[in-house]
């Protein structure tokens, strides 16, 4: 899951996170000022900060980016899709072009438990909606953005158990 859109998420935030100019509290551009995350069944169930959330378009593959981690429990989001991001837009994992997903892991070692909604493998259902979307940076490697909006996921298990979880983002 976090191959492609991991990879060109994380290259378009170290290239824009070095030209600065960002309202986001820890400077860096195309990063939220706020993020929460709620996790509905499941051992990691509970609310968790999730800021800062990132949100990149790479010119070199017109590939657009929101991405987020939390380490206790471990979340992680990496989403991406073809083109900028857009105000009024949702990208879920059934569209053309998608990539990456979200991923929830509690436990460790044997009792180690995966969720996931993913487009590879195929694995439950998310909708990222963007309600705001303003550019904050534009390099000639792409652009940063301050945005707005929700993420929706319903999480299959990966790993025997048996349930799935829900995932709810605010940002």
């Amino acid at each position: 899951m976090r191959g492609t859109t991991l990879a060109a998420t994380a290259v378009a935030v170290a290239t824009l996170a070095a030209c600065g100019n960002s309202t986001s509290p820890t400077g860096n551009p195309g990063e939220s000022s706020s993020c929460s995350i709620t996790v509905t069944g499941g051992p990691a169930a509970g609310t968790y900060d999730c800021k800062p959330a990132t949100t990149v378009w790479a010119s070199s593959n017109n590939t657009g980016g929101f991405s987020f981690a939390v380490t206790a429990p471990a979340i992680n989001v990496a989403i991406g899709w073809t083109g900028e991001p857009a105000g009024g837009a949702h990208h879920k994992q059934s569209d053309a072009g998608a990539l990456g997903g979200v991923t929830v892991t509690a436990g460790s070692g044997g009792s180690t438990q995966v969720w996931a909604a993913a487009v590879s493998p195929a694995n439950g259902t998310y909708d990222l909606y963007f309600s705001g979307v303003s550019s904050t940076v534009s390099t000639a490697t792409g652009k940063a953005y301050v945005a707005d909006g929700t993420l929706t996921a319903t999480l299959a298990p990966l790993t025997g158990q048996s349930g799935n979880i829900t995932v709810s983002v605010t940002f």
